[in-house]
């Protein structure tokens, strides 16, 4: 539920509960107003046709009908709290009041259970057609008019100045995002010099047609004159064509609205200073219709907050839209629209018509008030940007068409770079890999089992033979003794034919021993090799995947980082909605810090804030709404991108933030619960 659909409802509420019920200050006057009004309409008004009449009634009853769900939604809480014993109808009563209006006006504040009656305004060309059946049922039925039909004319009369009530706030909170907006671009635009010569340059073309202007027409008032002479006209011109009108805002004294002039500009002052004046002032200006704004809308939203209700009445609605109306540019509204109580149904039905035909232009006149403050056109933005994107594609073309050989090579190669990397470095162990899980194939071998064995036995029959020449014991134990690795029947026959090596190695059988080592040392380097074989095969699989992660992780690094820009750049505004939202959040908390800083602790009269506190509030989480339509808001949890990732979401993350936001906007709670609600979403929301 959006807030303009929320004020409606409890404004709508309000009336109906305040202005309504029997033995109220205001059904008194209405009786006066009403038969007054009777009396002087019964001798002028002939009577109509009966079947007009009762045409009207019926559409009188049935709309009548349609509206009073709204009223029974929040008049069972009154009533089931009017017979509890706590409460308390005098007006000194302001915790009584609070109960029955938090009850009452449900929607301001959401119960434990989170369950909100869903109300849905009404346009204004509805609103005009009920206040023209509110009047024609009262025209049809002079002197007549029966108790039912004129509390259903009242019911319609509340609701269509609760739709005005509520369209003037929509049309205001329709100001405040791009005065936000601008406000962002001038801050942007004063963060240094260089932001500063930028803009310069982006406004320079409509500056000199501006000083063109102004240097023609002061020269053509100069020569008009009569009775001027050379020199004093050469001097004209050379103060007149000065670059100070290339800054017409800042060449006259203004005095600002705390009644501080400021001084001149001296003649010496350069370029980016001008421009830095001129930034600053226009923050100025838009900074007091920021101000101005959140005053409008602080009032209209505490129209019917608790404790002040004797605001919520008819007369009291329109005359506070008839003055913004006049306030933004109707001067005469207020001697043609003065609503004063009392006023029967059908005079207040006649001046909320003529109200509700103004209502819709509020917005357009508020912005042209503040439109020469606000940034600079699409053209005066993008036409620097645009002529460096024609100079750069041009230059880049020319680039292309000479280097074409060139470049059609460099892509060559960097495709063919590319796929040998991913091929032989990621897709070949990887398929190793498959192989090797799937048939069971090594890639990884030292030497073969065939191999050792060929050599052990050759070993073996090597020392069978030269211990048979010694009459050696049975071959099948030499046999046994070589496979464990014993040559001691060899070590023997070699330590006696190394004491006389020369003589032996011609006559002897010392090349012969000496040979059967080799063999023995070739063998045992076998045997570790095998060992090792065996361990390579053993972890052969986590060698491949080894392998592949550098390869891996360089290409998903790069495939991130591409992705990640894409996604940022296709993303437009969105974007930037983490970083607006906690932004956003944090102007709120600061302005409620401060708020709460100004009131003494035991001064009651500062539980509520105050009416421009309140409208600021209100911008800010108008501004809030707009970032927030952007958050993910599936059953399930999400994800939401942020500057520094992607984060996880709630399930239902908007609809809860949105909750969040509509406490924030309450008129009832006080700054101090408002605290306590944005401490709860910064527990709640990991992006902020």
């Amino acid at each position: 539920m959006s807030f303009v659909s929320e004020h409606y409802g409890n404004v709508f509420r309000a009336l109906a509960l305040n202005t309504m019920s029997p033995g109220s200050q205001y059904q008194e006057e209405q009786t006066v107003a009403t038969t007054g009004a009777a009396t002087d309409s019964d001798q002028a008004a002939p009577e109509s046709e009966p079947t007009t009449r009762d045409s009207t009634n019926k559409k009188l009853a049935q709309r009548a009908f349609d509206l009073s769900t709204l009223v029974l939604a929040g008049s069972s809480a009154t009533n089931r709290l009017q017979q509890s014993p706590q409460y308390s109808p005098s007006a000194e009563s302001g915790k009584a009041d609070d109960a029955v209006n938090q009850e009452a006006f449900g929607g301001v504040r959401p119960s434990a259970s989170g369950v909100r009656v869903a109300v849905t305004i009404p346009s204004l060309s509805s609103i005009i057609s009920d206040l023209h059946l509110v009047r024609s049922s009262l025209a049809d039925n002079v002197g007549a008019t029966a108790l039912g039909q004129e509390r259903a004319a009242e019911l319609i009369l509340m609701s269509a100045i609760a739709g005005i009530h509520a369209y003037t706030v929509e049309q205001l909170l329709d100001s405040a995002l791009p005065l936000s907006i601008d406000m962002d671009y001038w801050n942007a635009q004063d963060d240094g010099a260089l932001s500063l010569a930028i803009y310069f340059i982006q406004s320079l073309p409509q500056r000199l047609v501006s000083w063109g202007v102004r240097t023609a027409d002061a020269l053509l008032n100069y020569a008009a004159s009569a009775g001027t002479a050379k020199e004093s006209a050469l001097d004209h011109i050379r103060a007149v064509m000065t670059s100070r009108l290339l800054f017409p805002e800042l060449c006259t004294d203004k005095v600002s609205k705390r009644h501080i002039r400021m001084p001149r500009i001296p003649e010496s002052a350069n370029i980016l200073s001008l421009t830095r004046r001129e930034i600053r002032h226009k923050q100025q200006q838009l900074a007091d219709g920021q101000e101005r704004l959140a005053e409008m809308l602080g009032s209209l939203s505490q129209v019917a907050v608790v404790g002040r209700s004797s605001r919520a009445t008819p007369e009291a609605l329109l005359q506070q839209v008839s003055d913004i109306i006049s306030a933004l540019g109707h001067s005469d509204m207020a001697t043609r629209n003065t609503v004063q109580p009392p006023l029967s149904i059908g005079q207040m039905a006649q001046s909320a018509e003529q109200i509700a035909i103004l209502v819709q232009g509020i917005s357009t006149r508020f912005n042209e008030g503040i439109r020469m403050y606000c940034r600079p056109s699409l053209l005066a933005r993008c036409w620097m940007p645009a002529l460096v994107c024609v100079v750069g594609a041009r230059s880049l073309a020319l680039y292309v068409a000479g280097h074409r050989k060139d470049i059609e090579g460099w892509t060559i190669d960097a495709v063919a770079v590319a796929s040998n990397y991913v091929s032989q470095y990621i897709l070949a162990p990887l398929r190793s890999a498959y192989e090797t899980i799937r048939y069971g194939t090594h890639t990884y071998s030292v030497m073969t089992e065939d191999s050792l064995r060929s050599d052990l036995r050759s070993l073996e029959d090597m020392v069978v033979g030269f211990t048979e020449r010694f009459g050696s014991s049975d071959p099948a134990l030499v046999r046994q003794r070589v496979e464990s690795g014993d040559l001691s029947d060899v070590m023997r026959v070699y330590a006696r034919e190394v004491q006389q090596p020369f003589r032996n190695a011609v006559f002897g059988d010392l090349v012969q021993a000496m040979l059967i080592q080799v063999q023995k040392v070739k063998v045992d380097v076998g045997q570790t090799m095998a060992a090792l074989d065996k361990l390579l095969k053993s972890n052969e699989l986590n060698f491949l995947l080894l392998s592949t992660v550098p390869a891996t992780l360089s290409v998903y690094v790069a495939a991130r980082w591409l992705f990640t820009r894409v996604t940022w750049w296709l993303g437009g505004s969105s974007r930037y909605t983490a970083t607006s939202i906690q932004s956003t959040m944090r102007d709120i908390d600061r302005l409620l810090n401060i708020d709460e800083g100004e009131c003494p602790a035991d001064d009651n009269d500062c539980n509520r804030l105050l009416a421009s506190t309140q409208g600021r509030l209100i911008c800010l989480t108008h501004y809030l709404r707009h970032h927030a339509a952007a958050l993910p808001n599936s059953a399930s949890a999400g994800w939401l991108g942020t500057s520094g990732g992607w984060l996880r979401t709630l399930p239902l993350t908007r609809s809860l933030f949105f909750q969040d936001i509509r406490d924030l906007e309450s008129a009832q709670l006080t700054g101090f619960q408002k605290r306590h609600v944005i401490e709860r979403m910064y527990r709640t929301f990991r992006f902020l």
